[in-house]
């Protein structure tokens, strides 16, 4: 390396050249250190310096402990809160959380379960109450603020596509056939039939949705 230009600490480009003040007079042509030759025999130097003592020791380590793998038919889902129960479900159905949208009624068709169109990014789709069809519902004590809706979730299979909306969102888990146990009794009635287990989250029982239930439950709702 030309000491000239190799600067006090060995590296120019840090002293005068592009990361530095500037004043090297090769700026003038190459515009940026990396079309230098010096800056690039320093790459190369970097690339071909020796291995740090005892890296292929404790790459070798690394490399023997035993591999973990994913267990089968582990399930990835996404959980949700609603009138203070949790719930999940596959998240291969589920698509979008926006943001609380307008509900519009539609005359002669609103129920206790299907609200109405909700406009969800340019795009109008069925908004339903699930708190209502797992009958989860319950009396508001006196002077209790009003249930707020964080989030609205959008969620499909085979061309149907719903929004509901959610107290909150949290997240997506994964979950092992084995953590699922049995479904309470003190669950609703709705709740016990659209529900394929139980599995645990921060403590909290979480109630696995069948979707092979729960959609044709939501169908059959746009028509009660």
């Amino acid at each position: 390396m030309d000491k000239k230009t190799a600067g006090a600490n060995g590296y120019c480009w840090k002293d005068i050249g592009i990361f530095g003040d500037g004043t090297c007079p090769e700026l003038a042509l190459l515009v940026h250190c990396r079309r230098c030759p010096v800056y690039a025999a320093a790459g190369r130097r970097h690339l071909d310096r020796d291995l740090p003592q005892g890296y292929l020791e404790d790459r070798a380590r690394v490399m023997a402990q035993p591999k973990e793998t994913a267990q089968i038919g582990t399930l990835s889902v996404m959980a949700f809160r609603m009138a203070a129960e949790r719930f999940a479900l596959k998240t291969i159905f589920f698509q979008e959380a926006a943001e609380p949208s307008p509900v519009h009624s539609l005359p002669l068709k609103v129920n206790r379960i299907f609200r109405g169109i909700a406009n969800i990014n340019g795009e109008l789709l069925p908004c339903l109450s699930i708190t209502d069809l797992l009958d989860l519902t319950s009396e508001t004590a006196a002077g209790a603020p009003p249930v707020v809706y964080e989030r609205m979730l959008v969620v499909g299979r085979d061309g149907h596509r719903f929004v509901f909306p959610v107290e909150q969102i949290l997240g997506v888990h994964r979950v092992a056939p084995e953590d699922l146990g049995d479904v309470p009794s003190t669950l609703s009635r709705s709740a016990r039939a659209l529900t394929r287990g139980i599995f645990f989250l921060n403590g909290y029982p979480v109630g696995l949705l069948d979707e092979e239930r729960l959609f044709p439950a939501m169908d059959r709702s746009l028509n009660a």
